[in-house]
């Protein structure tokens, strides 16, 4: 019995107590506690908020989801607009409809990708810099309370006292999360987290072409840290509004961006490399290893700052 309770404990990272309950209620089969466990750890806390702030006539939209147990910010996503039609959804809409009418929004005109990405870091970093009773305190917290908890950090963004803010506070089981994100892309493999590790990045994978040269370096030779240009092919709206805000996409179509390979993988099909974008934002093309590329040895080690989204943010 010890045994199956630590190796459920390991599979699922649950607790001693959780452990056992769902043990009890399955009969002691341990491949069916796996399954059921998600629906017995009720802490993930989807926050919906909407605000305005009256001196700029602008409007905004913003989701954060947490895992109050490992206290860690699984989303933090956020669109400002002067389209006040933005903030049409309401706050009982689902977490995943919320998050998808705000990336719609994005692409709206009136929208702010600068100022809707400076909102969505100053979220996150909130939240990755909070003391563990904040997460604590939101499991009870009631709507104004919660409303409080965000409107200060807001509010200290923007340098508004006049900024509102409303808020709806959604408490999930893990299984109602993990049953309707978004799925990664296939290229997005990631490995088992160990003991101690820092926790895994949420990556969004974006389908990419890389840019030929007659005269260019063989993709079977391109290391990681080298350069080469890319163009952002990817036919979703996430994948759209980011290409506009990186500079790859003008009225005209793609355009190829210089960014740094991060990964190589040869395999049957050829050469996978994979690009870093920006922070949580990679691509993947897959080319034969004899193609010839644009593309320059070692530049990503030359840089000084070390951060590639600084190049597109100036954050």
């Amino acid at each position: 019995m010890k045994d199956k309770i630590e190796l459920l404990m390991e599979e699922t990272g649950c607790d001693r107590g959780e452990a056992e309950l769902a043990l009890e209620m399955c009969g002691y089969e341990v491949e069916e506690a796996v399954r059921r466990i998600p629906r017995l750890l009720n802490d993930i806390c989807a926050l919906k908020g909407k605000f305005v702030r009256p001196a700029g006539n602008q409007h905004g939209l913003f989701l954060v989801v947490l895992n109050l147990k490992s206290r860690q910010v699984l989303r933090a996503r956020a669109v400002m607009s002067y389209d006040p039609a933005v903030c049409a959804v309401g706050l009982d809409e689902d977490w995943f409809l919320f998050e998808k009418h705000l990336y719609g929004c994005r692409l709206w005109d009136g929208s702010l990708p600068a100022e809707s990405l400076e909102v969505e870091q100053r979220l996150a970093a909130h939240f990755r810099a909070a003391d563990p009773e904040v997460f604590d305190r939101l499991r009870a917290a009631n709507p104004q309370e919660a409303t409080d908890a965000l409107a200060a950090p807001l509010r200290a963004h923007f340098h508004d006292q006049s900024l509102s803010v409303r808020i709806k506070k959604d408490i999930l089981d893990l299984g109602q999360f993990q049953s309707l994100r978004k799925v990664p892309a296939p290229a997005a493999r990631r490995g088992r987290t160990g003991a101690g590790a820092p926790p895994e990045e949420d990556l969004l994978v974006l389908k990419i072409t890389l840019e030929e040269d007659p005269a260019g370096m063989p993709a079977g030779e391109i290391h990681a840290g080298d350069m080469v240009f890319a163009r952002i092919v990817d036919g979703r709206d996430i994948a759209q509004y980011l290409a506009r805000l990186f500079g790859g996409l003008t009225a005209s179509g793609p355009v190829p961006i210089e960014v740094p390979v991060e990964a190589v993988e040869t395999n049957a099909e050829g050469t996978l490399a994979r690009v870093r974008f920006a922070v949580g934002v990679a691509g993947d093309a897959t080319v034969p290893t004899d193609r010839r590329l644009r593309a320059a040895r070692g530049g990503a080690q030359g840089r000084d700052d070390g951060s590639w989204w600084k190049r597109f943010f100036k954050g």
